[in-house]
């Protein structure tokens, strides 16, 4: 009986390891799309064969992800990320050691040839810190934003970003140049402006992904968010697909051609399971018709093309290559035409860019990952004026040939190295980062001005301007950065992310330290609900044009009074002491709450407070007596100014059927600084400094896009053929307008800068498209209408005070039909 007993003991306690081994199953997990590349932010969940949730966590910027199973045995597994296709499958985990796991996200495609494929939902994430919006590319390609032939047209998709009336997009109130803008990881703004200039074609875009706030210390050069736009790349598939082959015609002041916008893309294999290309080819044909203008006079066209060609070569399972060559190349006659600047009185503009990276990634044993990269950009951009007579500015529009003809020529290389290390167990789990970023820049141009007046509504002059000096200008910079990031997760629905960024440039040669800190609460009792806040100091990026505003030429303003009396030239100057500067930043503060609604209905609500010091502003440094008797009235660069940004936004998204969409979000915000004149040699304005909104303020904004297939069983069998695979998909904006300044007659501010608006800006965009088969290829048909209700949406306005035509508006686009055809690809 004892041998009984002790035999008993032992099958009892080989069992209890057994259930031991069980109980702790270290399950790692890899995520990675089709040509094994890493998906960073896949939300990844377990279940048992009860349907219980065993694990769930999101994979880190190696794609992988660790977790402990209770029990070994079959699982079923869900993996999902914006812009992927929806993985759903089973695996088997054994007992017997550490398990591995790997995962295929496949990108979300225009045209699929399985028809059992679900696109993935926007996902609450429990470890991403950051304000993070995404647009994927069915976004980018079913929402009928204006002017669709360019993506930074869609760019107002996003809560917090407004496009100005030049187009221009601003994110969460600040400028265009504050904002870090990157093409696969790359900087690929303007070095001189500080602008996204550079044009994708629509459909090569992947991706685009904006971070508004609580961004790790990996981003620098932008306090106001990052926006980084992904490219697509070639699979094992050959894909080709086309749109817009055929031209739009206008019977607009006659027939003619208003608008060609072909686009293009190839791309798959050079070797199949291990190299792969795409192209994309985007072309731009324009003809704009102002109608307040006579005819012959009234038109300004252009035509644009843009090419981008990247391959990837995994040269090992863990070694992968990636390039890619961008060239952009734009030629537009008569920019700027209006009803207040006829086509003397434009510019002929002609651009060209090129940009080449490559980029190394090698992930390593245990989980590390180390990134190489390089990248050179060059460009140039000549604006020339109609010719060299003398520019006249009436209240009544302008006369004569625009007086600066510009020709600059500029280039950018940067070097950036990033290293991701294995997780690392001390009080939770730690995901650690370390990198460094070098860019040198450089530009050089010739800003050649011509004299202008400014006449009054007789006719007579108020002022003269005259220029004087040499006019080539040239600056160079190196910018140097380095951070490290620790992503803590103590336990399970608690994250806390710290961070440094230690930035130096050559021009105000300060060492700039940038922390961050962000945390993020997913509370078990509140299940599908996310609680974020962070703080950090983000620095802007240095603009060459701003420093060598001190080597342009000189204006002499003479001023002509209406009693006879001749004010002597005014020579204004602009004075830059780099020794005396400080780098500008922002003190970014935020909190979020993001919450998963019955129905797949997902909100999220904000309030983000930006707080920017030691901004560069010019300041007037002249004597009263001046302005009666003239002399030198120069303007010193200073770290003067501050600005203030305040927003509380609010936003609903759902998905349904696996692939239509729905979104509306409402914002509240305020954008002011208090030095809201901008001087410049152009535009010399003799006031003192003042406080006021910037030209982009918008304190109220409503926005509204989705798409949805027209009703098919409401209507007889008979007639189901109408609304058979047809979409609608719409736009919908309304937002406070726009502030401007009012002048005198001589040119001079009256009362506070931007201190009227225009009228406010409402816009429905309704398109209708259809898919169909011809020669055993899928087509996609559509027909819509832009600015249904044909609202005038002024973007201009003649701001001359005393004059008959002051708050004359200039109308933005007119109701317009668009027409597309896209082939998709083979049945």
């Amino acid at each position: 009986m004892n041998r009984a007993l002790s035999t008993t003991r032992a099958l009892a306690g080989v069992l209890l390891l057994g259930w031991a081994a069980r109980a702790q199953v270290a399950l790692s997990v890899r995520v990675v799309d089709e040509t094994d590349e890493a998906v960073e932010g896949a939300r990844v969940e377990l279940r048992d064969a009860d349907g219980r949730v065993a694990a769930v966590g999101s994979s880190d910027r190696a794609g992988n992800l660790n977790v402990n199973l209770a029990l070994a045995g079959e699982f079923q597994i869900r993996a999902e990320r914006q812009g992927f296709y929806l993985f759903q499958g089973k695996s088997e985990v054994s007992a017997e050691g550490a398990s591995q796991l790997t995962i295929v996200l496949n990108h979300l495609q225009e045209y699929s040839e399985r028809i059992d494929v679900t696109a993935s939902p926007p996902a609450i994430d429990p470890q991403q810190p950051a304000q993070h919006q995404e647009l994927d590319n069915k976004e980018f390609e079913t929402v009928p934003f204006p002017a669709s032939e360019d993506y930074r047209a869609a760019l107002p998709m996003f809560d917090g970003v407004l496009a100005d009336n030049a187009g221009r997009p601003h994110f969460n109130g600040g400028s265009t140049s504050q904002t870090n803008y990157t093409l696969d990881g790359f900087n690929i703004s303007d070095p001189v402006t500080g602008e996204l200039n550079a044009r994708v074609n629509n459909e090569t875009i992947q991706s685009v992904d904006l971070e508004s706030s609580r961004f790790s210390a990996e981003n620098g050069r932008g306090s106001s968010g990052v926006l980084e736009l992904k490219t697509k790349m070639g699979d094992d598939r050959w894909r080709f697909d086309g749109t817009n082959f055929i031209p739009g015609v206008s019977t607009d002041r006659g027939l003619h051609i208003n608008q060609w916008t072909p686009r293009a893309e190839l791309s798959g294999p050079l070797a199949k399971g291990r190299v792969w290309f795409h192209e994309g080819l985007d072309g731009f044909y324009y003809v704009d018709v102002v109608h307040d203008l006579p005819p012959g006079q009234d038109r300004t066209h252009g035509v644009t093309a843009d090419s981008l060609t990247r391959f990837q070569a995994n040269l090992t399972p863990a070694n992968i290559l990636t390039g890619s060559f961008l060239f952009n190349v734009a030629d537009i006659n008569h920019n700027g035409l209006s009803f207040l600047n006829p086509v003397e009185a434009t510019t002929d503009n002609r651009q060209q860019f090129f940009m080449s990276s490559l980029r190394d990634q090698a992930y390593f044993s245990g989980g590390t990952l180390v990134d190489l990269g390089f990248a050179d950009s060059r460009g140039d951009v000549r604006d020339v004026p109609q010719g060299d007579s003398l520019f006249e500015i009436t209240p009544f529009g302008n006369r004569g040939n625009y007086f600066v003809n510009l020709d600059r020529h500029f280039y950018r290389q940067q070097v950036v190295a990033n290293v991701v290390l294995p997780v690392l167990h001390l009080g939770g789990t730690h995901q650690l980062k370390f990198g460094i970023d070098g860019e040198r820049e450089a530009f050089h141009q010739t800003d050649l001005h011509h004299d202008y007046e400014i006449l009054r509504a007789d006719s007579s002059v108020a002022r003269l301007v005259q220029f004087s000096g040499e006019p080539f200008q040239a600056r160079k910079n190196f910018e140097a950065a380095e951070y490290l990031q620790d992503h803590w997760t103590p336990r399970e629905g608690l994250v806390f992310e710290a961070g440094l960024r230690v930035e130096w440039n050559e021009i105000v040669r300060d060492m700039e330290a940038a922390p961050r800190l962000s945390a993020v609460w997913a509370p078990g009792f509140l299940r599908n609900t996310k609680f974020s806040v962070g703080w950090g100091i983000y620095y802007d990026p240095i603009n060459l044009a701003l420093f060598t505003s001190q080597q342009d030429q000189m204006s002499l303003s003479t001023f002509y009074l209406p009693d006879g009396a001749v004010i002597s030239p005014i020579q204004s100057a602009f004075l830059i002491n780099e020794s005396h500067l400080a780098a500008p930043y922002y003190a970014n503060s935020s909190l979020s709450l993001e919450h998963k609604l019955p129905a797949a209905f997902y909100l999220r609500a904000g309030y983000l407070h930006r707080d920017g010091n030691h901004g560069f502003t010019f300041l007037p440094d002249y004597a009263q007596t001046v302005l009666t008797h003239g002399g030198i009235a120069s303007y010193q660069l200073t770290n003067s100014r501050r600005d203030r940004y305040d927003a509380f936004d609010i936003s609903l998204r759902h998905t349904f059927a696996g692939r239509f969409e729905w979104f509306a979000g409402y914002t509240r915000s305020s954008s002011r600084s208090d030095a809201a004149i901008e001087y410049s040699l152009e535009n010399p304005i003799f006031a003192p400094q003042m406080p006021g909104p910037n030209a982009w303020d918008a304190p109220n904004r409503v926005h509204m896009w989705g798409w949805a297939p027209l009703p098919n069983r409401a209507l007889p069998q008979a007639l189901r053929f109408l609304t058979n695979q047809t979409t609608a998909a719409y736009l919908v904006e309304y937002r406070t307008g726009f502030p401007f300044s009012v002048v005198d007659e001589d040119g001079f501010l009256v009362g506070s800068p931007n201190s009227s608006r225009l009228p406010g800006y409402f816009d429905i965009n309704l398109h209708f498209e259809r898919q169909f088969h011809v020669l055993r290829y899928l087509w996609a048909w559509r027909f819509g209408v832009n600015n249904v209700t044909n609202n005038g949406n002024p973007n201009y306005v003649n701001n001359v005070i005393g004059t008959p035509d002051f708050l004359t508006y200039g109308r933005g686009q007119a109701r317009a039909f668009a027409v597309r055809l896209r082939l998709l690809g083979r049945k």
